[in-house]
């Protein structure tokens, strides 16, 4: 078998830039993505969690951000349904959603649904200055 020598193949797609018509408006952010669109009645959702690797949830008072206009709905473990000691779905709703625990950081605690049309991000401090939380010290192995 001959050894062929690089120089005498010539590719028309290998090892050359390819053309990409839509690079410029991507790079500096005109072009329009399916998520950056928004249709009338469309909610926007938000979910608040936990800056703490383990805490007690001791209570959510959801009524600030309800009073807030564009708030359609808060949800929280509280409505859920229980589903008992079913150990997979259980666990998986303690999983979901923080209950009277937070498991680890970044655990859910509550969700908000807001209208798309005047959602703005500042509108949902008030659900976190609604939850108290009791930290638990934290857990080490060994």
């Amino acid at each position: 078998m001959a050894a062929v020598e690089s120089d005498a193949l010539s590719y028309q797609v290998v090892g050359k830039r390819s053309t990409r018509p839509d690079g410029v408006e991507k790079v500096t952010g005109r072009v329009r993505y399916r998520a950056d669109a928004f249709a009338p009645g469309m909610l926007i959702g938000k979910v608040l969690r936990s800056p703490y690797p383990h805490a007690r949830v001791r209570s959510i008072d959801a009524s600030k951000a309800l009073a807030l206009p564009g708030v359609k709905a808060v949800v929280t473990r509280a409505d859920f349904a229980d589903v008992g000691d079913d150990p997979p779905m259980h666990d998986t709703l303690c999983n979901l959603m923080a209950g009277d625990k937070v498991l680890y950081e970044g655990h859910a605690v509550a969700a908000v649904a807001v209208d798309g049309q005047i959602y703005n991000g500042a509108r949902f401090q008030p659900i976190s200055e609604g939850a108290k939380v009791f930290l638990l010290p934290k857990l080490t192995g060994g």
